[in-house]
């Protein structure tokens, strides 16, 4: 195997665990879940999304969150919690769509470009995921999984030059 074909592999499977281990959906902001915003509560789909959640019923969780998306496509919660259980079924070219979707609804969110970053490198997306970590990093200077995801998307992008 040619050096550099090696250190794209070697940089793509260490994404790859990495990302693995942080994949589920503890992994991702849990913000949705405490500080929903007040269009967040009073959409019964959305709180009936919560609540299967709670009840481990990922399926008809997804089921109420896309209701609560149909009743009010403005609710980035909605977008957020659907996406991370997107990445938990392992799609995530879907839920790169819903987090960009919350990029758009919420630009000054550090955690949604946190979150469709993420997407991004599962998808083999680096230079875009490189884009988006950095203005993660940008829109929030202290956060550490800004900068880890900065630097890890830089040496992929690096490693697949």
């Amino acid at each position: 195997m040619p050096k550099k074909q090696a250190r794209v592999y070697l940089a793509a499977e260490i994404a790859a665990s990495l990302l693995s281990l942080c994949s589920g959906v503890a992994a991702f902001s849990p913000l949705p879940l405490v500080n929903a915003a007040p269009n967040a509560q009073t959409n019964p789909h959305y709180t009936a999304a919560i609540s299967r959640l709670k009840q481990e019923d990922l399926q008809g969780a997804m089921g109420e969150l896309n209701q609560a998306i149909q009743l009010d496509p403005s609710l980035a919660d909605a977008y957020t919690l659907r996406g991370i259980l997107h990445m938990g079924n392992r799609d995530p070219l879907k839920a790169a769509e819903d987090f960009t979707q919350v990029t758009r609804l919420q630009p000054k969110s550090a955690e949604a470009y946190i979150n469709l970053t993420k997407s991004q490198l599962m998808l083999k997306d680096y230079r875009t995921a490189l884009q988006s970590a950095t203005k993660a990093k940008q829109l929030d200077p202290q956060s550490q999984d800004a900068a880890l995801l900065v630097n890890l998307a830089q040496s992929l992008v690096d490693a697949a030059q």
